[in-house]
């Protein structure tokens, strides 16, 4: 217990030593913070509350960064490394479910308790989401059993934490739940579920799609959305699969690409066309942070994205502070 502790002050005493300064340091530092305060509620840590505090104000600060920094935060699912992969994971579901809930008209209040679902969604398989990232094999009579229940034990966790909030444990135990009451692990259907539930079902399935396991690569993320949202009939409601479609488009920031040209980059940039965003062409000497380093505006027939690409194809490093930089103080 007390080697928790000491790592939660530790982490707490680092950010205000060092306050982030880009889009990008804030998101390593709320990673980092969350690792510690879900790992305090996981383990019933005494100071889970306060845990539950940091759970709150991370998602304060996650709604102003998509507010302020957009693009860069809609990178997150496809950039973000380092850490455990559960902790990655919920914090690019909360990403891409904050930019859905705004879409759909849910009140800023209302998305900031469903981030907090996002992010604790899955404390009831802490530890199992970890040995899951890496195994290739079928799951065990006892791991399948885990997966199932663990929408229940994270709501014990929660609660255990002293949580009371309705709106956020309702989120949590409905999480994998289906429009037609496939789902689980309650079956509820229809209008048992609340539709930020159903948007963050979605939105959690985007995210695993597109992240890279232990044993295969990520789905480009054009055909990741093209698959959630051709079966979401009877799985959610349409105009939920909608809001995730006009959010993320086929090329969301962080997908790279190469072009009808032959040019190959990393989007950086959405615009009103979802099908022709921004994108940093790479030059093979320099990379994309060099001085041949350029943008392209893919509405020209000789400049559209010709297909997505695996990131090692791109040949060198991307810098997310070079390619995504600060637009103004939070």
């Amino acid at each position: 217990m007390a080697e928790v502790l000491t790592s939660f002050e530790d982490a707490t005493a680092l950010a205000q030593a060092t306050p982030p300064s880009t889009p990008w340091a804030h998101i390593r530092a709320m990673r980092d913070k969350l690792d510690v305060s879900l790992q305090t509620i996981a383990d019933g840590h005494q100071n889970s509350p306060i845990a539950l505090d940091d759970i709150r104000a991370a998602s304060s600060l996650l709604q102003r960064l998509c507010l302020l920094e957009t693009d860069a935060m809609l990178s997150v699912p496809l950039r973000l490394t380092g850490g455990r992969y559960g902790v990655r994971h919920s914090l690019a579901t909360a990403i891409v479910l904050e930019f859905m809930l705004t879409r759909m008209g849910t009140s800023p209040s209302e998305r900031r308790t469903a981030i907090n679902a996002a992010l604790t969604m899955n404390l009831g398989m802490h530890e199992l989401q970890e040995q899951l990232y890496g195994q290739a094999g079928a799951l065990s009579p006892e791991q399948r059993a885990s997966v199932l229940d663990h929408p229940n034990v994270s709501v014990a966790l929660l609660r255990g934490a002293g949580l009371e909030d309705r709106m956020w444990l309702a989120l949590v135990t409905q999480h994998h739940e289906h429009l037609d009451g496939t789902g689980y692990p309650r079956k509820l259907s229809g209008d048992q579920l609340w539709p930020a539930a159903q948007a963050l079902m979605l939105a959690d399935r985007w995210c695993a799609m597109i992240t890279e396991r232990g044993y295969r690569p990520g789905a480009p993320p054009d055909q990741a959305l093209q698959l959630i949202v051709g079966r979401a009939s009877g799985v959610a409601n349409a105009s939920i699969g909608k809001a995730l479609s006009d959010v993320l488009g086929p090329y969301p920031p962080g997908t790279p690409v190469r072009l009808v040209n032959g040019e190959v980059g990393m989007v950086c940039r959405r615009t009103y066309d979802p099908s022709a965003p921004v994108v940093r062409v790479m030059h093979p000497t320099y990379g994309p942070n060099g001085p041949d380093g350029v943008n392209r505006l893919c509405i020209e027939s000789k400049l559209r994205i010709e297909t997505c690409i695996p990131a090692a194809e791109l040949g060198f490093p991307i810098d997310n502070e070079h390619l995504w930089p600060a637009t103004g103080p939070l």
